[in-house]
C-alpha cells in the first residue's frame, strides 16, 4: 500500500467528504491548496488541528498566517464571545473601530489613519487606488515574487526569461483585462536595477508596492535593499506601499516597517490584526488618507463594505493586539524556535544532498525544491514536484500538516517539543522519499 492508499484508509471520513462535496464545490478557500489526498479539518486547539477523521496533528498552517497565537487562544475565544454577545454586525459606525484603530495607529511606523475592511486582498486595493487618486497617475510597480491579494490589479507573476532584471509579466489564470496587465509594471527583486526603472518610469508611476518579505521567498537579509528602495521612491517622487497583510504584528509588534526601520508611505494589513477574524485595514499619515473622505475631498475614493468594521473582527483583534503589545517577549521566542527549526532542517538536507532548501524570516517558513542558491522566488512548477508531493503525504501521515501552497508558520502556541517533532518528522518524510527513489 502507498503512502496516499494509506491516507484514504486512515482518513475515510475526509475522503467521504470530498467525494460528496466534488460536485458542489468549485473551489475550497484558495484554488493553489490542491491536496493530493484527502483532508479536512474539523476543528482546532494551540498548535493542534483535529481531522474530520479525529486525528490530531501539528497545525503549520496556523490558518495561512492570522493565528500568531495559536489556534483558539483565550485572548481571542473571550474577545469574540464579547462581542457576539453586542451584536453580529451593526453597519453603522461604532466605537469598536476606533479602539482598533488607536492600537493600529500607535503600532504602525507610517500611519496617522487607519480604514478597515475585510481582507488583505481588500486592503491592498484600496491602497492602490488611493495612491492612484493622490498622484494622478495610473500604473503601479510590484516585484516578481510577491504576491498581493486576489484583485485584477496584482494577480499577476513575474516572467524572468530572457532578462532577469528587467521582468515581464502576464496574469494568473484567464479574466484579467489587458489593460490591467497594461498598467503593471514589473520590477527585479533584490536587484539595484529595480530602482533605475522607477526613475525610469516615476511621469507614470502611482506607487512601487512591495511585500517586505516575500510569502514565496521569506529571508531577513532584505532591510538594506528595503532602504534603498525607499530613498528611491523618494527621489522620483513615487509613493511606496508595504504589503503587511503577513509582516504586520508577526515580524515585530511594528511590522517590517520596525524589524528593518524603513516607513513606507502606506501599508496594507491583514491576517494576524484580526486575531482570527476576517480583516483588513490601510494606514498613512493624515494628508495621504484624505481621499478616503467621501463628501469633504476633492480626489476622493469610494471604498466600503457590509462586514468592514464589524465587532467580531475589531474585538477579538484590539484584544490580540494588546496582548502582544504586553507580551513582546513573543517574538524573541519564536525568532529562537524558527531559527532552530530552519537551521536543523537545511543542516540535513545539505548533508544528505537532497534537493530543497528552507527559506524563513523567524516564524515564516517556505520549503523550495532545489539545490540552486536562491535569489528569487521559485516556480512552482519543477523537476521535483512528484517528489514534493510525496513528501507532504509523508509528513501528514506522521502527524504534520502543512498546506498545499507550502508556506507554512509557527505560533506561540508551538512548544519546543512541537519544534523537536517537526524537525524529526521532515528527516523521516525526506528519507523516506529517497527510499521509493524519488530524489
Amino acid at each position: 500500500m502507498d503512502i496516499y492508499e494509506q491516507l484514504a484508509t486512515d482518513n475515510p471520513v475526509s475522503q467521504e467528504l470530498r467525494d460528496r462535496f466534488a460536485s458542489v464545490m468549485a473551489q475550497e478557500i484558495v484554488g493553489t491548496v490542491r491536496l493530493p489526498y484527502s483532508f479536512y479539518a474539523a476543528s482546532a486547539s494551540g498548535s493542534r488541528i483535529t481531522d474530520a477523521d479525529g486525528n490530531q496533528k501539528i497545525d503549520l498552517t496556523m490558518g495561512f498566517g492570522p493565528l500568531i497565537l495559536g489556534h483558539n487562544h483565550p485572548v481571542a475565544v473571550e474577545a469574540a464571545q464579547a462581542a457576539v454577545d453586542k451584536a453580529l454586525l451593526l453597519g453603522i459606525p461604532n466605537a469598536y473601530q476606533g479602539e482598533l484603530a488607536e492600537l493600529l495607529v500607535e503600532a504602525s511606523p507610517c500611519a496617522e489613519q487607519a480604514m478597515f475592511c475585510n481582507t488583505g486582498t481588500e486592503a491592498t486595493m484600496y491602497a492602490i487606488r488611493l495612491a492612484r487618486a493622490v498622484s494622478g497617475k495610473t500604473k503601479i510597480a510590484m516585484f516578481d515574487g510577491c504576491y498581493h491579494g486576489a484583485h485584477d490589479n496584482v494577480i499577476m507573476h513575474g516572467v524572468l526569461n530572457p532578462d532577469p532584471s528587467e521582468p515581464s509579466h502576464k496574469p494568473m489564470g484567464h479574466g484579467v483585462p489587458r489593460q490591467t496587465v497594461d498598467q503593471a509594471l514589473f520590477l527585479p527583486y533584490r536587484d539595484p536595477h529595480a530602482f533605475e526603472l522607477i526613475e525610469q518610469h516615476k511621469d507614470e508611476l502611482a506607487c512601487v508596492i512591495i511585500e517586505p518579505i516575500q510569502s514565496s521567498n521569506p529571508r531577513l537579509d532584505v532591510g538594506e535593499f528595503l532602504k534603498e528602495l525607499r530613498q528611491a521612491c523618494t527621489r522620483a517622487g513615487v509613493l511606496l506601499i508595504f504589503d503587511e497583510v503577513i509582516t504586520g504584528f508577526r515580524m515585530a509588534y511594528g511590522g517590517a516597517q520596525e524589524r528593518f526601520d524603513v516607513v513606507p508611505d502606506l501599508a496594507a494589513y491583514g491576517k494576524v490584526l484580526g486575531g482570527g477574524a476576517p480583516i483588513g485595514a490601510v494606514t498613512g499619515s493624515a494628508e495621504l488618507m484624505k481621499p478616503f473622505d467621501l463628501a469633504g475631498a476633492e480626489n476622493a475614493i469610494f471604498a466600503g463594505g457590509t462586514f468592514g468594521g464589524n465587532p467580531i473582527s475589531m474585538l477579538t483583534g484590539a484584544a490580540v493586539l494588546r496582548y502582544l503589545r504586553e507580551n513582546q517577549h513573543i517574538y524573541t521566542e519564536l525568532q529562537a524556535k524558527g531559527d532552530r527549526l530552519a537551521n536543523e532542517v537545511n543542516i540535513f538536507l545539505r548533508d544528505g544532498d537532497y534537493p530543497a532548501q528552507l527559506m524563513h524570516a523567524d516564524s515564516l517558513f517556505h520549503l523550495i525544491w532545489t539545490r540552486d542558491p536562491i535569489e528569487r522566488a521559485h516556480s512552482p512548477r519543477h523537476p521535483y514536484i512528484d517528489a514534493e508531493n510525496l513528501f507532504y503525504a509523508h509528513l501528514l501521515h506522521r502527524g504534520v500538516i502543512i498546506p498545499g501552497l507550502h508556506l507554512f508558520f509557527i505560533s506561540a502556541a508551538h512548544s519546543d517539543e512541537d519544534i523537536d517533532t517537526v524537525i524529526s518528522t521532515t528527516k523521516d518524510s525526506f528519507e523516506a522519499v529517497r527510499a521509493e527513489g524519488m530524489v
